[in-house]
């Protein structure tokens, strides 16, 4: 589900609108979309539902959507904090995405979004995330948190 490829640290995106542009292309460089402009469409759908910005400094946006090829996640560190309207009311800095096909009968994308969530509250996982050197630093973070879920 995610790679090291798939990890992007202190990228510089100055709002939502170009996190969620940057989310689509990626997506489409590897295969993952079939469909750029509707999975960005997709993930704006579901961030009007209910902000998708948690806490201290941390967002999760995902969908499920037709444009998704095969389930992905990415993570993505933003080299300064933007505004998501999160619940804390904090800008957020630190972003895990989770793409999956619609109808995807698979739930371990309900896994990994309650088991990053739940890390939130780990201080230790949260330092790991913003002192990380490199994307192999966050995906061993990934792998040694999550139990290999996200693997």
């Amino acid at each position: 589900m995610i790679t090291t490829d798939q990890i992007y640290l202190d990228q510089s995106l100055p709002n939502k609108e170009d996190v969620f542009q940057f989310i689509s292309a990626e997506a489409e460089r590897y295969h993952i979309t079939s469909n750029r402009k509707q999975l960005e469409a997709d993930l704006w759908e579901r961030e009007q539902v209910y902000s998708t910005g948690l806490q201290d400094h941390f967002a999760i946006p995902h969908t499920q959507s037709e444009a998704v090829i095969r389930p992905a996640v990415m993570v993505i560190r933003l080299s300064e904090p933007i505004d998501w309207d999160s619940h804390d009311g904090k800008p957020v800095k630190y972003i895990f995405v989770i793409l999956v096909p619609k109808g995807h009968v698979d739930v371990s994308h309900l896994r990994i979004i309650s088991s990053l969530a739940t890390l939130l509250l780990e201080d230790s996982f949260k330092e790991g995330i913003a002192a990380a050197a490199k994307p192999e630093d966050v995906y061993g973070l990934l792998h040694q948190y999550t139990e290999g879920l996200v693997s």
